[in-house]
């Protein structure tokens, strides 16, 4: 948003600078973390509720994927700024190429040289090393986002931490309401009911990748924009987000209930888990239909620039109401409120985010005032980009680590 905002005022030397200065934070702190996690290792595996019988996969997992939080980071840090550099082309290589060789290393790993998990973990670290490296291989030699000398800036860094702390609630909720599901399911249904769980997560995570690459790929073009003060192209690719996330809500919802035993066979066979999974699915599916306008104003607000709306609608809809219906329906309905509970949630979150679009949202465009939309709800920092309807369904399709993750994972349980 930062950097996409600078581009947009046409101040790409500022830009630059951001950018290197930027890389060498998350270079350091990616660091850190992968030190941290290497040290206390075995504390970690015991916290998030590893037992003694499968420490030893699980210690030998966990060491390879805190080696891989640097190519992780900068992976995820070069496809999104790909978009923002407008070649979005380049991150949809940079997710293919990653899951292509994910596949191929999980074969050679796995399969041939029988390695299990571990095997799995470093093909997993090895692919976002390759996605990694086409990413900086970009930026070193091609982007017009350059490295340069670097200029330290407290509040760039401030800011940026803050206008993305909706997406750190969304990654960390993720954990807190898939422990919360598991430990419910299990007083119903024991370890059958944590597979059944497990296998409509990944469901879960694929389908709501769709709607981040929407998200993302309107994110850099609304951010460019509102720098450059064009304000009829943030409501032309608003317009077009809302149409294409109509469309796919629907598709997705039938997929899902149509062809849903097909997918839950890709995990497993017949047999109790299979129908505890769709009888799940057949509850949770109606999530789809709500949950992509909640992720794309989460992230409208955050190419904005305000961090604090954009929170609010990503901690409601993954955090907040999920952790209140999961520990109140299924004292009321039984088993049917665990997979209940996200339909819900994501239903009462967009009545909220279609609020705070409406009020805060549009203000800046409605009144033609910038100062406006900042005094009301933090700074609100909008910004345009001139793309065409072509370019934005180009970004869309190159969606964030979900589909990448869920297609490794499928491959591996077949």
């Amino acid at each position: 948003c930062i950097i996409g905002e600078r581009m947009g005022q046409k101040r790409e030397q500022e830009a630059n600078e951001i950018f290197t200065f930027m890389t060498i934070v998350l270079l350091v702190l990616s660091v850190a973390f992968t030190a941290v996690g290497i040290l206390f290792l075995k504390p970690i595996c015991i916290f998030l509720g590893s037992s003694e019988r499968l420490m030893e996969h699980v210690v030998p997992y966990a060491f390879v994927i805190f080696l891989g939080s640097v190519p992780m980071s900068f992976k995820l840090f070069f496809e999104y700024l790909v978009r923002t550099d407008g070649r979005s082309y380049i991150g949809m290589i940079m997710s293919l190429t990653g899951l292509a060789f994910n596949i191929v290393f999980d074969y050679i790993f796995v399969a041939i040289f029988g390695l299990g998990t571990l095997g799995a973990a470093w093909g997993t670290f090895l692919s976002i090393t390759v996605s990694m490296l086409i990413g900086f291989i970009y930026f070193l030699k091609y982007s017009h986002i350059r490295f340069c000398r670097p200029k330290a800036d407290g509040s760039v860094l401030l800011k940026s931490c803050t206008n993305g702390s909706s997406e750190m609630l969304t990654e960390m909720s993720t954990g807190i309401t898939t422990f919360l599901f598991n430990l419910i399911i299990m007083q119903y249904f024991g370890e059958d009911g944590v597979a059944a769980v497990t296998i409509i997560m990944y469901i879960y995570y694929f389908f709501i990748a769709f709607y981040m690459g929407i998200a993302v790929a309107a994110a850099p073009i609304i951010s460019y924009n509102y720098g450059s003060e064009n304000h009829d192209k943030i409501r032309e690719i608003t317009r077009y987000s809302f149409i294409t996330i109509a469309i796919s809500s629907v598709l997705i919802l039938t997929v899902s209930l149509v062809f849903g035993k097909q997918i839950i066979h890709l995990f497993v066979g017949n047999g109790n888990v299979f129908t505890l999974t769709w009888d799940g699915l057949k509850l949770f599916s109606p999530v789809f239909l709500f949950i992509g306008l909640n992720v794309f104003l989460s992230g409208y607000f955050t190419a904005l620039g305000n961090g604090f709306i954009s929170a609010l609608i990503s901690s409601m809809r993954s955090l907040i109401l999920v952790a209140v219906f999961i520990l109140i329906l299924p004292k009321l309905i039984g088993v049917a409120g665990v997979w209940m509970t996200m339909p819900l949630a994501e239903a009462v979150t967009i009545f909220i985010a279609v609020y705070l679009y409406r009020t805060y949202g549009k203000s800046f465009m409605q009144e033609n005032s910038r100062a406006m939309s900042l005094m009301i709800f933090c700074k609100t920092l909008t910004k345009k980009r001139p793309s065409s309807t072509t370019s934005f369904f180009v970004m869309a399709l190159s969606c964030h680590g979900s589909i990448y993750n869920s297609c490794g994972d499928i491959f591996r349980y077949s």
